[in-house]
């Protein structure tokens, strides 16, 4: 979606919080608005949910123990998607996801992402006009961010 390409991964829950039935289209003031509440999850955040897993606290979690989590609880996942995730992020292949070193992957590719995604914008000089929603003016009548109805995998269960 496009908040994931700005760097968010936002739930179901939060999905459905800004895109009711009446929904079609998305103006560039409202997507910025959503953007500004929906901050990306900071490192100790991440390192705190981790860490709920890891009862032992050795630093990191087996794939078993991560797949229970991701495919039976909030946004479920599937098997599939927690083994790609564990494949990509077992640094040493030791079957084991050193969750630090996770997180600081993480963090680095969406603050990247972040960045690309800003300087395509800057380079859009109709993008541009906009003043990335602090508007002096009408720029955004007509212009809207088109955003496909979300559509949850299988039978996923929010929160």
């Amino acid at each position: 979606s496009v908040l994931q390409q700005a760097g968010r991964n936002p739930s179901q829950k939060t999905i459905n919080k800004y895109w009711t039935s009446q929904t079609t289209s998305l103006n560039f003031d409202d997507f910025c608005a959503i953007l500004k509440k929906e901050k990306p999850a900071a490192k100790n955040e991440l390192l705190e949910a981790f860490g709920k897993i890891d009862t032992d606290k050795a630093g990191y979690l087996l794939h078993d123990e991560l797949c229970k989590i991701l495919t039976t609880r909030g946004d479920k996942m599937t098997w599939e998607e927690v083994t790609s995730i564990t494949k990509q992020a077992d640094f040493n292949c030791s079957g084991k996801l050193d969750y630090k070193k996770f997180c600081e992957l993480y963090l680095t590719t969406s603050e990247q992402c972040c960045k690309a995604a800003r300087a395509r914008l800057e380079t859009d000089p109709r993008l541009r006009q906009q003043h990335f929603g602090n508007q002096t003016g009408n720029f955004s009548e007509g212009i809207t961010v088109p955003v496909p109805k979300p559509s949850p995998r299988g039978s996923r269960k929010t929160d």
